[in-house]
């Protein structure tokens, strides 16, 4: 699921939202063919499923869909939303561009003896496979064997054929021009596993690393499970980023990649070990002072409580059930339902939104003090008490995750909306929450975790839910 929200996230979206406003608000195309419907829907799938291939490719389609929907827009509004989902599909790639970097020494790398592996085979494979599937499924559609909707899954998969073998194509020339070209080198320290390279970039203070690793051609020497891992002195060539083709030289081996530098993460460097340096339990769960708010600061037996800020819950639960139910309703109108089986599907979706939304936005909440902490999450309620091996960290990315007994809660803390009063920050909830596991240390007898209810339902949601389904039915009916 992670992969599906990162940043070529943006291009789905913006596909669904073109969807929403060409075949709801602006009509859907002005040919009034039935195959002009289902080619104007595979147009916009098609750059959706391909920026998770290939980025490139996947501006080409865009381009290519918004030529598209300008021969079939009955209005200048219905081109310019095509034209706006290129653009974004177009400023996706400026992505890939490699961030400037200090100076550094460059030098070809040595040549592999065995010379270059036949890399990204399953990208080819499924590049092929698409192409011949969805030419078949093209032929049946003119034949009369498939319906007029197949269409719009056959554009899409030829799109996603086209982006892996875009794919296949670009990793090959990336390798070849790794060992054809001079490459910045870096002073490295790496593991050894057979098929793996684990890298270890120190920076110039050699307080920090920059740690990645990538899959190699061969299998080399690596250390038993048995004895405490060690580093070797290695010799980097290549760009250290997420995505980018780096090769290493080890003791006069030549590391060959099969595969681009996968996630770059920056960790506490020991420079005498050459590993990233150990962080002991009570540093890593000491209190930032500064994160830390007055209001927690009080009794340790006060109980606290932190939610998503209702404004921003409220919005983004409405914009999930009512999005889901437009695009609901969308599918059927274009699939030819009646009205009634429109408003059915649509009803469904809506409440499937709105059940999402309340479990992930409005519903979760969590309680503390010095005897535990209280939780209500996706599933439900949950009670813990602090134990010595209690932790709460945040991962950056709006979740707090916190350890505390038998369990591992994850609390969901975006940034707050709409002022900075409006909830507590993730930093702000991670330094309250470390402050009253401190306080458990230090004191017994303790009371039990808070206690906290399972919020019901409020009428505001339904009346939301049924709002939506007839807005719905008023736009697409």
């Amino acid at each position: 699921m992670g992969r599906l929200l990162r940043v070529e996230g943006l291009v789905p979206v913006a596909g669904v939202l073109a969807f929403l406003l060409l075949f709801g608000a602006l009509g859907g195309p002005a040919d009034p063919s039935p195959q002009a419907r289902w080619i104007g829907l595979g147009a916009l799938l098609a750059p959706a499923v391909m920026a998770y291939a290939h980025r490139g490719a996947a501006a080409w389609a865009g381009v290519l869909s918004a030529v598209v929907w300008t021969s079939l827009a009955g209005s200048v509004a219905t081109a310019l939303v095509g034209w706006t989902y290129a653009l974004i599909a177009i400023a996706l790639t400026r992505r890939d561009r490699s961030p400037t970097t200090a100076p550094v020494p460059r030098r070809q790398p040595p040549a592999p003896a065995a010379g270059l592996p036949h890399v990204a085979v399953p990208a080819e494979v499924a590049g092929f496979t698409l192409l011949v599937l969805a030419t078949a499924g093209f032929v049946a559609v003119l034949t009369k064997y498939a319906g007029t909707p197949w269409l719009a899954a056959v554009i899409a998969a030829f799109g996603l054929g086209c982006a892996l073998l875009a794919r296949v194509v670009a990793q090959r020339a990336q390798l070849r021009g790794l060992f054809g070209t001079a490459q910045p080198m870096h002073a490295v320290r790496v593991v050894e596993q057979p098929g793996y390279l684990h890298v270890l970039l120190p920076e110039p203070s050699g307080l920090l690393a920059l740690e990645f690793a990538f899959d190699v051609a061969e299998d080399a020497f690596w250390v038993d499970d048995d004895e405490d891992p060690h580093t070797l002195p290695a010799t980097l060539y290549g760009d250290p980023r997420p995505g980018a083709w780096c090769a290493a030289e080890v003791r006069g081996r030549v590391h060959v990649p099969v595969g681009p530098v996968g996630a770059v993460i920056e960790v506490a460097y020991d420079a005498v070990q050459g590993l990233p340096r150990e962080i002991e339990d009570d540093e890593e769960q000491l209190v930032d002072p500064e994160a830390l708010l007055p209001a927690d600061r009080g009794d340790a037996f006060e109980c606290r409580e932190h939610r998503i800020a209702p404004p921003r819950a409220w919005g983004a639960t409405i914009a999930i059930g009512l999005g889901g139910a437009l695009a609901a309703g969308e599918l059927a109108q274009l699939a030819g339902l009646p009205a009634a089986a429109l408003g059915a599907v649509a009803a469904v979706a809506a409440f499937g939104g709105y059940e999402f939304g309340w479990r992930t936005q409005l519903r979760p909440r969590l309680r503390w003090h010095a005897g535990g902490v209280a939780a209500v999450g996706f599933r439900g309620p949950d009670r813990q008490p602090w134990a010595t091996d209690s932790a709460v960290v945040h991962d950056d990315a709006g979740t707090v995750l916190l350890t505390a007994g038998e369990s591992v809660l994850t609390v969901p803390v975006p940034p707050p909306w709409p002022s900075a009063e409006s909830q507590r920050s993730a930093d702000q909830l991670v330094a309250a929450l470390r402050v009253a596991r401190n306080q458990s240390f230090a004191i017994s007898p303790l009371p039990p975790p808070p206690d906290i209810d399972l919020p019901r339902r409020p009428i505001a949601l339904y009346g939301a839910w049924l709002l939506s389904v007839v807005l719905t039915v008023l736009i697409l009916g």
